[in-house]
């Protein structure tokens, strides 16, 4: 299963301030999560996730495309996820400001297929073959289970649920909005 998120935000501000927001630490720490990020290519780093006092998770990242003013993409994975994504920034000057184009795609959830090999189960203690078929004695009686060809997936991290179902929608439309006028928000 593959899910993706794009979204779109105007911004009334030119390119280089709002690339500012994206890859400044300490803007990024007020708008977004805590983080050691810097921006330059290859370079690994963490955000740090507390929404909630009990839930501290970190959020391993690397950037893989870096052209200030234009575009910005690193992989993000955290502890609940299988695999990594990659969230993508593109800037592009509009009149009045900046269109910011989020992307975040590659929301790709590992796929277990069972075999539809048939299993014997054979009853070894007298209880099983009574449950089984009570006129036949064990060694006689063979169950086979069909186990069903299918594909079995499920969105694997409740953080990126979260930035998914809203969260993301509300940084950028709040918090990163709030950030760029000046204005000083709580985290």
């Amino acid at each position: 299963m593959s899910l993706n998120l794009e979204m779109e935000v105007f911004y009334p501000y030119p390119p280089q301030r709002v690339w500012q927001v994206l890859t400044n630490r300490s803007a990024l720490a007020a708008w977004l999560m805590e983080n050691d990020f810097e921006p330059r290519l290859g370079h690994k780093f963490q955000f740090q996730y507390s929404a909630l006092p009990e839930l501290s998770v970190s959020i391993d990242c690397e950037v893989i495309e870096l052209d200030e003013p234009r575009r910005l993409s690193y992989t993000w994975l955290d502890s609940m996820m299988i695999q990594p994504s990659i969230v993508s920034w593109i800037l592009a000057p509009v009149d009045g400001g900046t269109l910011l184009q989020l992307q975040h795609k590659g929301l790709r959830h590992d796929v277990e297929t069972l075999s539809a090999t048939p299993y014997k189960l054979r009853p070894t203690h007298s209880w099983q073959s009574q449950l089984m078929n009570e006129s036949l004695p064990p060694i006689h009686r063979t169950t086979t289970l069909q186990i069903p060809v299918g594909k079995y997936e499920m969105l694997d991290s409740v953080i990126l649920s979260s930035f998914l179902n809203g969260g993301w929608k509300y940084k950028l439309n709040e918090k990163l909005s709030q950030i760029l006028a000046g204005v000083t928000t709580d985290r």
